[in-house]
C-alpha cells in the first residue's frame, strides 16, 4: 500500500511540474513587433482623476497603450489594440519607462512582444510628430489654456 502511494504521489508531482514547465514555455513565446501607440502615465491609465499617492521612485512610471501591433512581416497582430503593454526595464527602454518626457506622446516601439504577459522589450523607439497626434483623433485646443487675466474672470484672447 505505501509503494502504490509514493508511486501516486510521484506520478502526480511529476504531472505538476510538466504543465508548470509547458506554461513557462508558453509565456516565453515571443514576437518580433512594430508597436504603435500612446506613451501613458500607468497611474492615470487605471485609475482616471482617482487621487493615489504616488511612489516617490516610480511614481512617473508610463505604460503603451495600444493602437496597432504588426509582426516582422507587417501583419496586424489580431486583438491587441486598446491592450495596455508594459515595458521589460531594460537600458533602451528607459526613457519611455519613467518621466514626463515622452508621457502623453505617440510613439512607434520596435522589440520583442510577450503577448500573454503583455510584455515589450524595447530594442528602439520613435516619438511620432505632434501632427501625428492632432490626425490620431487628439483635438487638443489651447482654449482652456489661455490666461484668465480679468476680474471679470474672462479670458484674454
Amino acid at each position: 500500500m505505501k509503494k502504490t502511494t509514493v508511486i501516486a504521489v510521484l506520478v502526480c508531482m511529476f504531472t505538476a511540474m510538466a504543465w508548470t514547465n509547458l506554461g513557462a514555455e508558453e509565456a516565453a513565446k515571443t514576437v518580433n513587433v512594430e508597436v504603435t501607440g500612446k506613451n501613458v502615465n500607468l497611474i492615470k491609465a487605471l485609475c482616471g482623476d482617482a487621487e493615489q499617492e504616488k511612489d516617490a521612485a516610480f511614481g512617473g512610471m508610463n505604460a503603451l497603450m495600444v493602437k496597432e501591433v504588426r509582426d516582422a512581416e507587417g501583419n496586424v497582430v489580431d486583438g491587441m489594440a486598446g491592450k495596455l503593454l508594459h515595458y521589460l526595464p531594460v537600458a533602451s527602454a528607459s526613457a519611455l519607462i519613467s518621466g514626463d518626457d515622452n508621457a502623453g506622446k505617440v510613439v512607434t516601439v520596435k522589440g520583442v512582444l510577450y503577448k500573454d504577459a503583455l510584455v515589450i522589450a524595447v530594442k528602439e523607439f520613435e516619438v511620432q510628430a505632434a501632427d501625428a497626434a492632432a490626425a490620431d483623433g487628439d483635438d487638443w485646443d489651447d482654449w482652456d489654456e489661455l490666461g484668465v487675466t480679468t476680474m471679470s474672470q474672462q479670458q484674454v484672447i
